[in-house]
């Protein structure tokens, strides 16, 4: 089985998918896992309490990057770490199920991405409430099972280096969910270097940070 995920191996350990020198300590992709999720609950927790609509639009577009940013990284590096690391029954079974359920948050995150806030308030609040139900349940099992499986299967060394690939290659990764890309390997590296211009373009020009 490759070194640490197709994606890493590709582009060589150590090394971020950027292609610059990534390996930096207290760069630990448990650790990293976690700050991400806690920004999404942060990110949520603020759209609730907003009252001005526009405020809600912009902190609604803040939320949908940060997932669909750590969605990707995630599929490149966290999960194929975990295959590799942990194996059997046990790696296979979380690396598929992490398939279908990033697919489904792709998906959920779509429709939120692409609703009108404005027209329909609490239409809009239904639907963001049901979608971060299905994260927050997927937070939920990888803090509870993934990363305690990371923690007891792999080095300090590996999971640094792991990490430090995760924080290389955001910066690179799609901000706007694409339901339709690959889900794995270096089909979705490329998909995601190929549409990262374009979400850019779209960002700019509704204002998006």
């Amino acid at each position: 089985m490759a070194n640490v995920s197709k994606a890493a191996s590709k582009f060589g350990a150590g090394v971020g998918l950027t292609g610059a020198p990534a390996f930096k300590r207290g760069d630990n992709i448990v650790d990293l896992i976690i700050a991400d999720h806690n920004e999404a609950k942060d990110l949520y927790k603020r759209y609730k309490e907003a009252n001005d609509i526009d405020e809600k639009v912009k902190l609604r577009n803040s939320l949908v990057k940060a997932l669909v940013q750590h969605d990707e990284c995630e599929q490149l590096l966290m999960y194929p770490l975990l295959r590799e690391k942990v194996g059997g029954d046990v790696g296979e079974g979380h690396y598929s199920r992490s398939l279908s359920e990033h697919q489904e948050l792709r998906e959920l995150m779509y429709r939120v991405r692409y609703a009108d806030v404005k027209s329909n308030p609490k239409q809009f609040d239904f639907k963001l409430d049901n979608a971060m139900h299905s994260v927050f349940l997927h937070v939920e099992q990888e803090e509870k099972e993934v990363l305690p499986l990371l923690t007891q299967h792999c080095s300090e060394e590996d999971l640094e280096r792991v990490g430090a690939s995760f924080k290389a290659h955001k910066p690179v990764t799609v901000t706007r969910p694409h339901p339709s890309a690959p889900t794995q390997g270096w089909p979705l590296a490329v998909t995601s270097l190929v549409m990262k211009p374009l979400d850019k373009i779209r960002d700019y020009w509704e204002g998006v940070a």
